[in-house]
């Protein structure tokens, strides 16, 4: 079969087509008049009817697959169905779950369908096609075994339905209300709530195939403890997955991606869908995900809200998303809210490729276990692209309070805003309360750095921090930011800071020393500042607007430097070092 590109928007005509479609001629009604749970007295007779002349559900679907003819099946209104008939791995239909191995349309009226934790209610076999319209099914359980409500390897469609209180319990158990066994499932306006599952897919599990949710409410669901992937949704193997206008909220996991959790070789796109509540347990480093956990493999991102999820214990990660090792894009998304107790309280990326754009990651939290990235943490050698988006009021408890880049990274950051974020460690070589480079490669261009701390005890960099890194900063703002110890704007410790067309106003040190109002180097680095102005900063004891240490060499040419204020060098500061300004040499302790 010829899957439908990736990124197309799924709708529910291409499946119910394949549902209505009969296997062979012609084409049958039943209507269930009761709710007994019997069997069909001569199933392929061409009448649905046991032992009583009655037709029930179970005898329905005897009848037409039996009969091998496309049926759709009519329950009555608001009544319950209970499957009381128990003998599971029976796949002929006579006990336990409802074997469909033809084209059957299940018209609910707003039924109940009661699995009684006897079996699961429904198995699609492969060529296989059910639809199902409006009905609960419920208390459907199989033991060490896949899919508490449905299993299908065929082609499901659940529509304007509810899947409650299902489970799936046992060794290798996936998928508490549906398993996609390779095929495809359609899930549309229905509601997935309290279903849980031993191992992945609180509650949707899909093993390969195609597998859209569209307009759907996922609540509230579980997956764990071994291991415990996926609260809401599991990809296994290579498969897509498409969810759109839908909900993920308060779903659990033991481990990874309390919401949704995409294969190493899987293709998920997450469109206008919000991602609320969700909590990922898992105590590693690479564990998390409290939102969405990518395991390697492309997921895509678009005008969602990612809103309070949790990565809460021990060395968890990733509060709204982790991206382990694969490609994550971002467009027109909202991360609000999220945390996580190690790193990335909005986004961790563990290498990869990680890409946002027009996104606003807003009021995430990384701590305290060591609590870096606020709102991005990157870990390894990966690459980060922030591009028109807005980084505000996020916190880390060390480094990096919006975003945290590796020693082995790179990290772009253009056209963006990063405000009001805050990095507390208290160390001399923490802060960085906009961002922190450590030891990789940072560019940032045409953006705006304001209102950032770093105000641990001797925090530093305000606006940036980068530790031992290179750094290029082109035509950009820094602007009332504000550390503890050294360099209100910028803290360089060692590594190659460049500066070009950069404005820094109004950013302030202080107490504890208190230099580089705007800019302070620590050690045996190199800062070039190229154009650009330095008006209005302030530094509590050395150098108001440039600090140079005793081992560093800065160089400053065509740079405006005006109205800056501190007791000593109000503008400049030269500890010892080289420092040049305009081709003239700065001497120690000298403006």
């Amino acid at each position: 079969m010829n899957l439908i590109p990736r990124r197309r928007m799924f709708g529910m005509t291409s499946l119910l087509a394949l549902a209505m479609t009969p296997l062979a001629a012609g084409q049958v009604t039943y209507t269930v008049t009761t709710t007994d749970d019997t069997v069909d007295n001569n199933p392929g007779d061409g009448i649905c009817a046991d032992v009583e002349g009655e037709c029930s559900l179970r005898a329905a679907i005897q009848e037409a697959n039996a009969s091998r003819v496309a049926a759709i099946i009519k329950l009555d209104k608001n009544a319950t169905y209970q499957l009381t008939l128990a003998g599971a791995d029976e796949d002929e239909g006579a006990t336990g779950d409802l074997d469909v191995t033809t084209n059957i349309v299940l018209q609910g009226n707003n039924a109940t369908i009661d699995a009684m934790q006897l079996d699961r209610a429904f198995d699609v076999a492969s060529g296989g096609r059910l639809l199902v319209d409006r009905v609960t099914i419920m208390n459907g359980l199989v033991d060490a075994a896949s899919g508490g409500a449905i299993r299908s390897a065929g082609n499901l469609s659940v529509q304007r339905s509810t899947l409650m209180s299902n489970d799936a319990t046992g060794a290798g158990a996936s998928g508490g209300a549906i398993f996609n066994d390779g095929g495809i499932a359609e899930i549309d306006r229905s509601t997935l709530t309290d279903n849980e599952a031993e191992r992945a897919g609180g509650a949707v599990e899909a093993n390969g195939g195609l597998t859209v949710i569209a307009r759907t409410d996922v609540l509230s669901n579980a997956a764990g403890p071994t291991p415990g992937n996926g609260g809401g949704l599991h990809l296994t193997g290579t498969g897509i997955v498409h969810v759109t206008k839908s909900v993920f909220d308060f779903n659990s996991a033991a481990s990874e991606g309390g919401g949704l959790w995409n294969s190493a070789t899987g293709s998920m796109v997450v469109d206008r869908t919000d991602v609320t509540n969700n909590t990922a347990d898992g105590a590693d480093a690479d564990n998390g995900g409290g939102g969405l956990f990518n395991d390697g493999g492309d997921m895509s991102v678009t005008r969602c809200k990612i809103i309070t999820n949790t990565a809460p214990t021990g060395s968890g990660s990733g509060g709204g998303i982790f991206n382990n090792g694969g490609t994550l894009g971002l467009d027109r998304t909202l991360l609000e809210g999220n945390s996580a107790q190690r790193a990335g309280g909005g986004i961790e990326a563990n290498a990869g490729s990680t890409t946002l754009i027009k996104s606003q990651l807003i009021e995430n939290a990384a701590g305290p276990t060591p609590g870096n990235g606020g709102a991005l943490h990157l870990t390894g050698e990966g690459a980060v692209t922030v591009e028109n988006c807005k980084i505000q009021d996020n916190t880390a408890s060390a480094e990096g309070g919006g975003l945290w880049n590796s020693s082995t990274g790179t990290m772009v950051v253009q056209g963006s805003l990063l405000r009001g974020n805050a990095a507390g460690g208290a160390d001399a070589d923490q802060g960085g309360g906009g961002l922190f480079n450590d030891g990789g490669l940072m560019t940032v261009a045409r953006s705006q750095i304001r209102d950032n701390v770093a105000d641990g005890a001797s925090g530093s960099g305000g606006g940036l921090l980068n530790n031992d890194g290179t750094l290029f900063v082109t035509d950009t703002r820094f602007i009332a930011n504000l550390s503890q110890r050294a360099g209100g704007g910028i803290e360089a410790n060692i590594g190659t800071t460049t500066l070009e067309d950069v404005r820094f106003q109004k950013n302030s040190t202080g107490p504890s020393p208190g230099n580089g109002g705007a800019v302070h180097l620590t050690g045996a680095g190199l800062v070039t500042v190229e154009g650009g102005d330095a008006s209005k900063n302030e530094a509590a004891n050395e150098g108001g607007a440039l600090w140079n240490s005793a081992t560093g060499t800065m160089i400053v040419n065509d740079v405006k430097v005006k109205s800056n204020d501190a007791p000593t060098g109000p503008d400049f500061f030269n500890d010892g070092g080289t420092f040049t300004v305009d081709g003239e040499d700065i001497a120690s302790d000298d403006e």
